[in-house]
């Protein structure tokens, strides 16, 4: 190669150059070719200056079947017969210890009347290297993607979506790889809402636009089947080493099974609850029948022991008064066989619903066995529940519709006791209310009477014979 302009230009460059005239022989090569030559055993000072490479590209197509020599081989005859104008190709050149690919680029020239080809070997093993370990990379990510339970969208720095994982195409029922401007095509509605899911307010489409990330929204949408799913849908930007966007990938999660079961769960609990519910109420009515005297709604003499000995065991206790009064209406047994039992039972029922008129809600009442009724008073003196048996006494004798006639009425009598300082049992406090009762009726019925030792109480009332 000359000494001029041009020369040293060619020399400067990192490509090894080699000219060919029209038979295909090298007449000239630059500084690089040089090198290149003498680092693989060239022919010493000529570095192949006027060996024909046309000759070469055919004995290696000849002896060794080199597809690219006979690339090379076609390309630079097209190019001395005029049917192209330039040539490139790339193409491995290994030698035992290194591997190397070099890119070949052939143009022709006019020189003095003369065709002559420049050909230019570039080497791209560092780019090769650097392509196949990125298409390794890559292949490892579509591995690892592949093989997730869940669907994984890759979308580029316009939204586009351009890969999707084979569980994203399952859960989807197929794949439509659309930019955000067609979002619209994906059916989705916000599974807490119900609102339909637009174009721009997919995650996907938030995350390309405004850099938002999103996690675990839960959407209903109508796969490209026309099957419907729930899945929770994330979305996370990428972002290049300056910040900017550069692409999203998107994460879904068919949830559909997971919510059904939730579904069944609830509705589970929810029948449970109710079954609980009925039962509770089952058992109340139940206890309040145990509980209960069936006629009068009154509690029945069981459970009027059981609320009176915590009266009685917190009167001891504390050091308060307790009274009980006990009555029975006069003469009922004459009543009932002269008017019969349904009289008998509205006379209970009518007495029964003066009692708790004038009985407070602290009060226990009770029906304690045929016409015989109980009243235990917390926190009342003997005068207190004397005057109290008074008022229900006059009452009862003034109502004139006890059994639903206008002439029909009856008359109880009352005995009274106040609990005793070292009184021991509730059963000792009812006897000497009992003992009380008694004495009324001694005095002719329709009166109370209060328990006294001596006197055999307090007396009130009208005396009848």
């Amino acid at each position: 190669m000359n000494s001029g302009f041009a020369g040293k230009v060619l020399n400067a460059l990192t490509a090894h150059i080699a000219v060919l005239d029209a038979r295909g022989s090298i007449v000239a090569v630059n500084d690089a070719w040089k090198r290149f030559s003498h680092q693989n055993g060239g022919d010493g000072e000529e570095h192949y200056i006027g060996a024909n490479y046309l000759a070469v590209c055919e004995d290696a197509v000849r002896l060794g079947g080199d597809e690219a020599a006979e690339a090379v081989l076609i390309g630079i005859r097209d190019l001395l017969n005029g049917s192209r104008a330039t040539f490139s190709i790339e193409y491995p050149c290994h030698s035992r210890d290194v591997r190397r690919w070099f890119v070949a680029r052939i143009s022709r020239f006019e020189h003095e009347g003369g065709t002559f080809l420049l050909i230019a070997h570039e080497n791209v093993t560092l780019r090769k290297e650097a392509e196949d370990r990125l298409r390794e990379s890559d292949n490892r990510l579509r591995n690892v993607l592949d093989a997730l339970p869940v669907g994984v969208w890759i979308l580029d720095r316009s939204g586009r979506i351009v890969h999707g994982n084979p569980a994203s195409r399952r859960i989807w029922a197929g794949a439509r790889y659309v930019g955000p401007d067609r979002f619209g095509e994906y059916k989705g509605w916000w599974l807490d809402s119900g609102h339909r899911i637009g174009a721009a307010e997919w995650p996907e489409v938030r995350a390309i636009r405004k850099g938002e990330t999103s996690t675990d929204e839960e959407i209903r949408i109508e796969c490209f089947d026309g099957s419907e799913k729930i899945i929770l849908n994330s979305a996370i930007p990428l972002r290049d080493g300056a910040g900017n966007i550069v692409g999203a990938v998107s994460v879904n999660q068919d949830i559909t099974s997971r919510k059904a079961s939730e579904t069944e769960l609830r509705r589970a609990k929810e029948a449970i609850d109710a079954m609980n519910e009925d039962l509770h109420r089952a058992l109340a009515r139940e206890q309040f029948k145990a509980n209960t005297d069936e006629l009068t709604g009154l509690s029945n003499r069981r459970h009027f022991h059981d609320l009176s000995g915590k009266l009685f065991s917190m009167a001891r206790r504390y050091g308060t008064p307790l009274s009980v009064l006990i009555f029975d209406i006069d003469d009922f047994k004459r009543i009932n066989d002269r008017y019969g039992h349904h009289c008998g039972d509205a006379i209970l029922k009518r007495v029964a619903r003066t009692v708790r008129e004038h009985t407070r809600d602290a009060d226990v009442s009770a029906r304690y066995g045929g016409e015989e009724f109980i009243v235990a008073l917390p926190n009342t003196t003997a005068d207190e529940a004397f005057a109290a048996a008074e008022h229900l006494r006059e009452d009862i004798d003034m109502s004139r519709d006890i059994a639903g006639a206008s002439d029909m009425s009856v008359t109880i009598s009352v005995g009274v006791a106040e609990m005793m300082p070292d009184e021991d049992t509730l059963e000792h406090l009812i006897q000497r209310a009992d003992q009380a009762l008694y004495a009324a009726k001694a005095a002719g019925r329709n009166c109370s009477r209060v328990f006294s030792p001596a006197s055999g109480g307090r007396e009130g009332g009208a005396t009848t014979s």
